[in-house]
């Protein structure tokens, strides 16, 4: 029997929260939308209720996705965080609003990349902004 396939812990949780976050906002639909006859009260509140929660256990698989991307990026963490703060302190002393724009885009790249949780695409686009703020 082959060992189990490991799994993209960061990926699966961003998954879950997807999911999550679309099934509470088709309850809100649902519950937003005009019945005939009208859904009581108390099972609208209940509706409600349960989409708030659905939103909640979203909120708690984005959580999780990022704490498995940040242990998966745990070497490139610091040079992240310095290459960031660098952009913050370009930013506040240029007056060239184009090179503001090449910072913002770069660290956007760099936010996107996190935010997919490749690490390969982290340390390339952690790259990328660095070389932004020496050009």
């Amino acid at each position: 029997m082959a060992p189990p396939v490991p799994i993209d812990q960061a990926a699966e949780a961003g998954q879950l929260a997807d999911l999550f976050n679309s099934l509470s906002q088709a309850l809100d639909d649902f519950r937003l939308d005009d019945h005939v006859p009208p859904i009581p009260t108390d099972q609208l509140a209940r509706l409600k209720d349960e989409a708030q929660a659905l939103e909640d256990r979203a909120h708690y698989f984005t959580a999780q996705a990022i704490g498995a991307t940040l242990q998966s990026i745990q070497p490139d963490l610091a040079n992240i965080k310095a290459v960031t703060a660098q952009a913050k302190a370009q930013v506040g002393a240029l007056n060239d609003v184009s090179k503001v724009i090449s910072i913002a885009t770069s660290a956007l790249s760099l936010g996107t990349a996190i935010a997919a949780g490749n690490p390969g695409s982290i340390a390339a686009a952690a790259k990328a902004l660095a070389q932004t703020l020496a050009g």
